[in-house]
């Protein structure tokens, strides 16, 4: 009798929440990747979580044999905490973090730490010198995702399993010991252990908020006596911009931190990239030997910054092979700008023969994709 893996994608609006049935040694094994969603608004809504994972612990008897956290982002962590706050509760026999989410990693990561810091720096600056009368909502936003995940994600940390079964991995790590699996093998393609490579080079804009803030500006600035207002307040602009781009430099850095693993089983090859970007897939193509798939689950909810370039994708979604290939996109439409993004599903069409997205599930409930043994 031909078997199959299961892949329940989890219809969780703006979020991702994958759970895998393998067939493995005679029995069955699990596999969730992350579980979350937006911090708020039409795709943060938590009743579907709850429903999600209710439906996941019924599954499962409320034990998976892996839980992956590809990366510190609210729409991938905050489930599991929420959850378990309304009685429902899971356990995992081995989670996996990315390497950045140990408690020591800035401590034993110089550049990382500083990269990062220089960042976090020009956050809270520009953040004093405006005031929060100045930031603008959608910034705002962002800044208190940003401070809210490290509860979410110390819940995974010290809650999901045994100490001595959370281990923190990068794309070198030895995966030995680290799952129970016998028949279907697993291999890291990213994370890079040393995150800086995905910060960039330092901002030559960061001074400039930290020198204003030094200067004693008060919360809400205004122009000093003989300033003409317009070019003050287009300076608060620049401020602003300066503010985005240093919160979009920390948001792209978690993205790119993200655990790619690539699963095969009997002939079948899934591939898994939680949000990683283009900056990533770059270092993959050029450090690892991407395979074609039989699955891909698609990047950042269909987003193109998360979508490699086509030379890359063909790596892994051939043309040549699109009628055997699938391409699972958790997304929910209209609460982000271009996501889902018309040019990736031209992309994903000409290399798959078939896409499946979660909105295709009624909220709470999963879309099920099954892939036969080769």
């Amino acid at each position: 009798m031909t078997e199959h893996i299961t892949v329940y994608a989890y219809n969780v609006l703006f979020g991702d929440a994958i759970l895998v049935e393998v067939p493995d040694g005679g029995q069955k094994r699990f596999i969730l990747i992350d579980v979350g969603n937006v911090l708020a608004g039409e795709g943060g809504k938590d009743s579907p979580l709850l429903d999600a994972l209710s439906d996941v612990a019924e599954r499962t008897s409320g034990r998976v044999d892996l839980y992956v956290m590809t990366h510190e982002h609210l729409d991938h962590v905050q489930g599991l905490r929420y959850a378990a706050d309304n009685g429902v509760t899971l356990r995992a026999d081995h989670v996996w973090m990315t390497a950045s989410a140990a408690p020591d990693y800035y401590d034993t990561h110089e550049n990382a730490r500083k990269k990062k810091l220089d960042l976090m720096e020009a956050v809270h600056a520009f953040a004093a010198v405006l005031g929060a009368e100045q930031v603008p909502p959608s910034l705002a936003a962002i800044f208190a995702m940003n401070l809210k995940t490290d509860d979410y994600v110390e819940h995974i940390r010290s809650q999901l399993a045994a100490e001595a079964n959370v281990h923190y991995v990068h794309r070198e790590q030895p995966l030995d010991g680290l799952h129970a699996f016998t028949e279907a093998t697993f291999r890291l393609l990213a994370p890079e252990e040393d995150t800086s490579a995905y910060y960039g080079s330092r901002h030559a804009h960061l001074a400039q908020p930290a020198a204003a803030a030094a200067s004693g500006a008060k919360s809400r600035p205004i122009p000093l006596p003989g300033v003409d207002a317009g070019a003050f307040y287009q300076l608060i602009d620049r401020m602003n911009t300066g503010l985005l781009d240093s919160l979009l430099a920390i948001d792209k850095a978690a993205n790119d931190t993200s655990i790619v693993f690539e699963m095969s089983w009997r002939g079948r090859r899934l591939l898994f990239p939680g949000d990683a970007e283009q900056g990533s897939w770059r270092m993959m193509a050029d450090k690892t030997d991407l395979q074609p798939v039989d699955l891909l689950k698609v990047g950042h909810h269909g987003s193109r910054n998360a979508t490699p370039p086509p030379e890359i994708l063909d790596l892994v979604l051939p043309p040549a092979r699109r009628d055997q290939a699938v391409a699972l996109v958790s997304t929910c439409a209209h609460v982000y700008p271009g996501v889902p993004d018309e040019g990736v599903e031209a992309l994903l069409e000409a290399r798959t023969s078939t896409i499946r997205r979660t909105t295709e599930a009624t909220p709470g409930k999963p879309l099920i994709v099954t892939i036969e043994e080769g």
